[in-house]
């Protein structure tokens, strides 16, 4: 599914949370869902994912996206900002998160909330820095992906429209 998120970033943030069978997956940032899809597939017909988006046009893509690829019946959406929009979400196994504006806050939350890990997507390395020491109690494996797109040109490949992308797993 086409989005922003690019096919080596999403194999890599799969790889990473490990989502298995059954289990409960909450996704804060969701934006047009190409992970949640990914996410839903993983859980299988008996886990659930909350994909939680505060902004417009990305949850009218979301639910078009999830209607569209019939991933209707393991995603429940939850339009809001995160902490804010959790209140009825309960305990889950895993998040992933993919943006806020109130990061501390939402990971005093996740604190209470996620049952094992929590996987950090971030594209600024003070955000990573900043979970890093909120969170310094969890176990934290962290990786930095450096990546473009290859061209084809006379003297051999040119890598443009480089991207790097900054994620912590925090187990507990």
């Amino acid at each position: 599914m086409p989005g922003p998120t690019k096919p080596p970033a999403k194999s890599v943030i799969i790889s990473l949370l490990r989502p298995r069978p059954g289990e409960r997956i909450l996704e804060v940032g969701a934006g047009s869902g190409s992970i949640t899809l990914e996410l839903a597939k993983c859980v299988g017909p008996w886990g659930e994912v909350i994909a939680v988006e505060r902004d417009e046009e990305a949850l009218r893509s979301l639910k078009s996206n999830l209607r569209d690829f019939c991933a209707l019946d393991r995603v429940k959406v939850i339009e809001g900002e995160a902490p804010d929009a959790l209140e009825d979400v309960g305990e889950v196994d895993a998040a992933l998160v993919s943006g806020s504006d109130r990061l501390d806050e939402l990971l005093d939350d996740l604190r209470t909330r996620v049952r094992s890990r929590i996987l950090l997507n971030a594209v600024l390395p003070e955000t990573f820095s900043r979970a890093t020491e909120r969170l310094s109690d969890w176990e934290v494996a962290s990786l930095c992906m450096v990546w473009g797109e290859g061209k084809r040109v006379v003297r051999g490949t040119l890598f443009s429209g480089m991207r790097t992308l900054f994620l912590a797993l925090f187990t507990r």
